[in-house]
């Protein structure tokens, strides 16, 4: 008797967890024509997936359908949703590093600050990874933090002539870590799931990077795992588990140095995983 009953809450467990699964979600050949190079970021929200990538952003359904594309200003880098809107970290000759669009991508701002790579929004504080970013191995790398309420009072500020707000006056702290891993460049991509922030890395050696850090920046561990081509948690009105779920973008059907419309149309897959106990659980419907 106990061991059919243990069967059946076995059985019963598999179930649940067979159930749970999220279908992964792959764009349409072509519908992406129109990317350069790999995809930067990536964040979401209730109604959307963003993709950013070094001259414009993506904005698609859940289903992965592409609902619209702005070119913007390169080097757009990594981007986080928040309260409706989109941060997008950049770097270009223009002179500013922070843009900020609306959620249909309409740019409402341009900022300039020490900036980076790299960018979370947690609690109203705007998180930028700020480097250093040499291409030779280091096991360090920087993160400055910003007021985001300052940040969205300069937004009424916007000067007619289009010129970038500098934001000096918004800076909180700035934190340089040892993450025990050595890396190139500085962070990649930022998220968070409202208690901790994660911070990816290219590696050196091994395996990428993912530094989980509390929001005063002190690690709390270090995994193993691929995502510098964006992720994002998501929204709690599409988790449905007990624990944070995130999605991870891929490329998808090729080497992405080798798309092109006519051989190889530029696709992406997104997997999504679970955090539990702080290691990433693939819970893709295969």
């Amino acid at each position: 008797m106990k061991k059919l009953t243990f069967l059946l809450i076995a059985c019963f467990a598999a179930i649940c967890l067979a159930q749970d699964k999220i279908p992964a979600i792959i764009t349409k050949p072509g519908a992406l024509d129109a990317i350069k190079g790999h995809v930067q970021g990536a964040c979401c929200s209730a109604e959307a997936i963003y993709l950013s990538h070094i001259d414009g952003i993506f904005k698609l359904d859940w289903d992965g359908n592409v609902l619209k594309h702005v070119t913007l200003p390169r080097h757009t880098g990594d981007i986080c949703y928040y309260k409706g809107r989109i941060y997008d970290s950049l770097s270009n000759p223009q002179g500013f590093n922070l843009m900020v669009l609306d959620d249909d991508l309409n740019v409402v701002g341009k900022y300039k600050f020490p900036g980076g790579d790299g960018a979370t929004i947690l609690n109203d504080v705007l998180y930028i990874g700020t480097g250093p970013c040499p291409s030779q191995p280091h096991r360090y790398s920087s993160i400055s933090t910003f007021d985001l309420n300052r940040i969205n009072k300069a937004e009424t500020e916007q000067p007619k002539d289009g010129a970038a707000i500098n934001l000096s006056n918004t800076f909180l702290k700035k934190m340089t870590l040892d993450y025990g891993s050595e890396t190139f460049y500085g962070v990649q991509d930022f998220a968070n799931d409202g208690k901790y922030i994660y911070a990816m890395f290219y590696a050196a050696n091994g395996g990428d990077p993912c530094v989980i850090l509390t929001p005063d920046l002190k690690v709390v561990k270090t995994v193993h795992f691929d995502a510098s081509t964006g992720f994002d948690f998501l929204p709690p009105s599409r988790n449905h588990g007990k624990n944070p779920r995130f999605f991870r973008v891929r490329h998808y059907g090729g080497d992405w140095r080798k798309q092109n419309p006519e051989t190889q149309p530029a696709q992406v897959r997104i997997d999504f995983f679970e955090v539990v106990d702080g290691n990433f659980i693939d819970i893709t419907a295969k």
